[in-house]
């Protein structure tokens, strides 16, 4: 888990990165960084999202909420990071690196590795039509902090979207960004938003009623 300063979310500006960005996750070619990065299946996008179940959960003040559970595929051989929550309380998110101390004591390192599947409260956009600009769906836009989680090479991890979101159809996406891109030398962390976006799969019957 790593925290940066996020600063306020202009959302003209959040526009401005959209339409300038030249890669859109879904059907892309991956960028090409020093290391390289590839397809690990490639009759599937670098990264997508898929339908997994719909559930009901305790939502505010006990009252049940409806939610739907979707999966993000990280389907090539680069990380690439994502906005959540603060969840350093959760371990089992977290590897452990145990060492031997100079003075002896044994430490104990916490290191982001998420299970394949793990569920992580992912921060997503939606967008009503195409002509609107994409809107936080559960955090902030004038948030001061933010958490990024790394999704290596292979893995898919769960998060669940508000039910009355998924059955109104609005366009969800997902900003990210490449861990290579991250490295200071490189000097381009942040100037490009990637985007990850959802194209619906529906079980049968689910929008009737």
């Amino acid at each position: 888990m790593k925290r940066h300063r996020a600063g306020n979310f202009n959302i003209s500006l959040l526009v401005i990165c959209v339409l300038t960005a030249i890669s859109i996750a879904f059907g892309q070619e991956p960028p090409r960084s020093q290391e390289g990065c590839a397809y690990l299946d490639k009759e599937r996008p670098s990264l997508f999202i898929s339908y997994v179940r719909e559930l009901t959960e305790k939502g505010g003040k006990g009252r049940p909420a409806e939610r739907v559970l979707l999966r993000l595929h990280n389907n090539s051989s680069c990380s690439f990071n994502i906005e959540t929550d603060d969840m350093t309380g959760d371990e089992s998110l977290f590897r452990k690196e145990v060492t031997k101390l100079p003075n002896g004591d044994i430490g104990t390192t916490y290191i982001p590795d998420p299970p394949e599947g793990a569920r992580l409260s992912i921060f997503y956009d939606i967008q009503a039509s195409k002509t609107e600009a994409p809107k936080p769906a559960n955090y902030p836009a004038t948030r001061d902090i933010a958490y990024t989680y790394t999704v290596p090479p292979g893995r898919s991890v769960v998060f669940a979207v508000d039910a009355k979101y998924f059955k109104k159809q609005y366009i969800l996406s997902i900003p990210y960004s490449y861990s290579w891109e991250e490295i200071p030398e490189r000097n381009v962390w942040g100037s490009i938003q990637h985007r990850v976006l959802y194209f619906y799969e529906l079980p049968e019957g689910f929008l009737k009623g």
